[in-house]
């Protein structure tokens, strides 16, 4: 069965959790709010299926790896589309494509009060919510079964996240599925805690005394790509923009710890 004994060995991407064909594992949120696999052993059956998914090492699945990276520049030809996203829009192009031909896109959104989530799209309304970058580690409960699900069905699936994520949910899915799965990795700084941020977001309300109802990581409304803003919206229609953060994002002092041990990465000592 999986055990976590270093925290820097888990990137907690849900695979062993959904592998499991006892439901023994559940993902359980540390001091931080990054979770962690707990194993029920009045469930378990010892399988070692947990342990065989896992792809948080530097043995994963790189059979669809090139031997040297193609690289191309992509800008978004609706400049609306490039103005409401991070970067170009590549994202926004990939996923168009697959949605018009019939397919279900994965992406970041937020559940409850601005908490980070996966969640499933199948229109191009829904799918908009995934735009733009959200600093802080998704939650996945229950997305790669769902997946799974979907392609089953024949339907093609595009997932969007961290290299780590993709890494697990390409070995969770397995290579007979694996063919009408499109899978997009983000270039990763590191993810943020979720407790973080939900306890900042909080300190904001309290600051300025009003409820947000519209957060944005990286604001590029004002300055453009030239620097890094997060701005709210409260619900009186007052704007607020501030560095405290982004800063603390920078300064990699509440990444998860598995990010300073990256095995998607060249250079993984750079994050620390």
């Amino acid at each position: 069965m999986i055990q976590i004994k270093d925290k820097a060995d888990c990137c907690g991407c849900t695979a062993c959790a959904s592998i499991c064909p006892k439901d023994a594992i559940t993902m359980e949120p540390d001091t931080l709010g990054f979770k962690y696999p707990k194993v029920d052993l009045s469930k378990c059956i010892d399988c070692g299926l947990c342990e065989k998914v896992c792809a948080f090492n530097d043995n994963y699945d790189k059979s669809r790896n090139l031997k040297e990276p193609e690289i191309y520049a992509a800008r978004h030809k609706d400049i609306h589309e490039i103005e409401t996203s991070r970067s170009g829009a590549a994202f926004i192009a990939i996923s168009d494509y697959i949605l018009e031909n019939g397919g279900i896109v994965y992406g970041v959104g937020y559940k409850d009060h601005f908490r980070v989530a996966h969640k499933r799209a199948t229109t191009k309304e829904e799918r908009n919510e995934f735009k733009g970058s959200k600093y802080v580690q998704s939650d996945l409960d229950g997305i790669f079964r769902q997946v799974k699900e979907d392609l089953k069905q024949g339907n093609t699936v595009l997932f969007s996240g961290t290299p780590c994520q993709t890494a697990g949910l390409n070995s969770y899915i397995g290579k007979k599925l694996r063919e009408n799965l499109v899978l997009v990795d983000i270039v990763c700084h590191g993810v943020p805690s979720p407790y973080i941020w939900r306890d900042y977001l909080a300190y904001i309300e309290k600051k300025y005394k009003n409820e947000v109802v519209k957060v944005d990581f990286r604001d590029k409304s004002r300055i453009g790509w030239s620097g890094h803003i997060e701005s709210f919206i409260f619900n009186n229609g007052r704007k607020v923009e501030s560095r405290i953060y982004t800063d603390l994002f920078y300064q990699h002092i509440m990444l998860r710890p598995s990010c300073g041990n990256c095995h998607y990465t060249l250079n993984s000592a750079t994050l620390l």
